[in-house]
């Protein structure tokens, strides 16, 4: 898929359904139309519908070109979602109250058009372990000045040969696997990472905060600039979502790949997620002003307490 140079034409190349679910067809099947029931080659292309269907040769299951991606189900026109896709790729980023104005979409469509690409993306890295010399060490994400605030991260980055940073991951731990006095991430919430996303045979080395290569510091610093002038900040719930966004276009400038090609083939071959799975309760760290009886009186209390020094 060639990389355009500017938005616009971007939207020329894929000005219509036809041209975007071509597109999306060369996507899920780069090798040629795959049955995804029998796995049979041949098919009979039905044009009757908006998009196209194929029917399967050998067990005649009818497939849409958007069955089985993030855009299946959604009334929302083709077309959009690839502008989405672009906007959501390019360095920065786009918050849903900009990709809305862009798109002429509601705020909550642009707003579920962002998290299910989120969704690609978080599918892609979790399927991409951490592999060889790995470091890893602590991050931080929320008030800068009010650390019971705050919502702690873990950071981890394979090396290349180099060495250079050649795969970093962004993550918040489980509630459970943090001291929430202290804001801070206890042994199983490592354990945790290790187990999750970083290969057994890899090299893995636990740096404090302090000892964390300035690279690592810097991405994090940068991480959290984004989500701060980007969004205006980001809630516990989401934050992992946005943080795998981040680092998805971050790897790509590491790895000196496209990151709207990867982002293109991976809403392709990710299958869709709900709202109502988007927006389900998710455990997470206690905000610390309950209490004291409000926001208000927290920033309060910590100002009154600076003051004093």
């Amino acid at each position: 898929m060639p990389e355009a140079s500017d938005f616009d034409a971007f939207c020329r190349l894929f000005s219509t359904e036809q041209s975007c679910a071509e597109a999306l067809f060369r996507l899920r099947w780069p090798e040629g139309f795959r049955c995804p029931q029998c796995g049979h080659s041949r098919f009979y292309l039905i044009r009757t519908r908006h998009l196209p269907l194929f029917e399967c040769a050998a067990c005649h299951r009818q497939t849409s070109v958007t069955a089985g991606t993030i855009m299946e189900g959604s009334r929302t026109p083709l077309v959009r979602w690839f502008q989405a896709i672009r906007l959501m790729a390019a360095p920065g980023g786009i918050s849903s109250m900009k990709l809305s104005k862009i798109l002429q979409v509601t705020y909550k469509t642009a707003w579920l058009m962002s998290h299910k690409i989120r969704y690609a993306m978080q599918k892609a890295d979790q399927f991409r372990l951490l592999n060889g010399i790995v470091q890893i060490s602590y991050a931080w994400y929320g008030y800068r000045f009010f650390r019971d605030a705050r919502q702690p991260l873990l950071i981890g980055a394979s090396l290349s040969s180099r060495p250079n940073l050649h795969y970093v991951k962004i993550k918040q731990p489980s509630p459970q696997h943090v001291d929430n006095e202290r804001r801070f991430i206890l042994h199983p919430g490592v354990e945790a990472f290790l187990q999750t996303h970083v290969k057994k045979e890899a090299k893995a080395v636990l740096l404090r905060y302090i000892d964390c290569p300035s690279d690592l510091k810097s991405i994090s610093r940068n991480a959290s600039g984004w989500l701060n002038d980007t969004f205006c900040g980001i809630g516990a719930k989401h934050l992992q979502a946005y943080l795998d966004e981040f680092c998805f276009r971050l790897n790509a400038q590491l790895q000196s790949k496209s990151a709207l090609d990867a982002l293109l083939r991976q809403c392709a071959i990710t299958g869709t997620i709900t709202y109502k799975t988007l927006t389900r309760p998710r455990p997470v760290l206690p905000v610390p002003w309950i209490r004291w009886g409000g926001r208000n009186k927290w920033r309060g209390r910590h100002l009154s307490l600076c003051s004093s020094f």
